[in-house]
């Protein structure tokens, strides 16, 4: 399959995120003084403006959104939450962002790490959304999972479903970005990251091994918009779409993947 297909009005793009609210998110990310799901938050803004801009255009003196990007998002500890609602144009979900006080709504607030439960929910929001009309032809969905902390449960087999899930241009795209984790990928930072392709490269880590498996390849069209932009300039081909997040700059890097569409 090809994943060649331009993000378009007429064929646009779906983004999920799962993310990590269990109890450590409110640790502070290395390297800083502000809890990880403020940096998250922050990042994750900066992308939904970019994601709005693409959708904006002139008519005249007015901005008009013509949305290109519609997102689901899950934030999940011992239970998932839906932030929103599911598949949100950019321009409800930027005004969602904005209204929150810049904030996805994290805070650490949730106990436990149920990556199973999460993944079982986006897995239905996305069978539904590309049931519809809507992306049947468009760049398969990116779903985006970070964490910062080991799972209770095992989510392998519902990532591997939802990669199972397509369109006419490709089948869905998993990425997986675990914060404050060791690997065996030496490197310094984004600019020298050249990605995992061998699981041996992902450290002895039962997480860091399930992480790595449940991470999709990177597309040569999303390998080249990724070099081509300056995100990961070193990137490998056949690299899985995993990420280990050493500093604040490899998360803004990673999140950055969204945005590559």
């Amino acid at each position: 399959m090809a994943y060649e297909q331009k993000i378009s009005r007429e064929k646009p793009g779906l983004i999920g995120l799962i993310v990590d609210d269990s109890g450590s998110m409110s640790d502070s990310l290395p390297g800083t003084s502000d809890p990880k799901f403020l940096w998250v938050a922050r990042y994750f803004g900066i992308i939904l403006l970019e994601l709005l801009a693409r959708s904006t255009e002139m008519k005249g003196n007015d901005a008009v959104v013509k949305p290109r990007y519609y997102l689901t998002v899950v934030k999940y500890g011992s239970h998932p939450e839906l932030w929103g609602s599911p598949e949100m144009d950019i321009e409800t979900a930027v005004g969602l962002f904005t209204e929150g006080g810049n904030s996805l709504g994290l805070g650490g607030h949730l106990c436990g790490t149920d990556s199973e439960a999460a993944f079982a929910e986006m897995l239905v929001h996305l069978k539904n959304s590309l049931a519809s009309e809507r992306f049947k032809n468009s760049f398969p969905p990116m779903i985006f999972h970070l964490s910062d902390g080991e799972s209770a449960t095992d989510a392998t087999a519902l990532a591997h479903e939802a990669m199972q899930q397509s369109t006419t241009d490709g089948q869905t795209l998993v990425v997986n970005a675990y914060i404050g984790t060791q690997t065996n990928l030496g490197y310094n930072g984004p600019e020298d990251f050249s990605g995992y392709i061998d699981v041996t490269e992902a450290g002895s880590s039962e997480d860091n091994i399930r992480l790595f498996e449940m991470s999709s390849e990177v597309p040569a069209s999303i390998e080249a918009n990724l070099k081509e932009d300056g995100i990961f300039p070193q990137l490998r081909s056949g690299s899985r779409l995993f990420f280990d997040v050493r500093t604040k700059d490899m998360l803004k890097r990673g999140l950055q993947v969204v945005g590559s569409l």
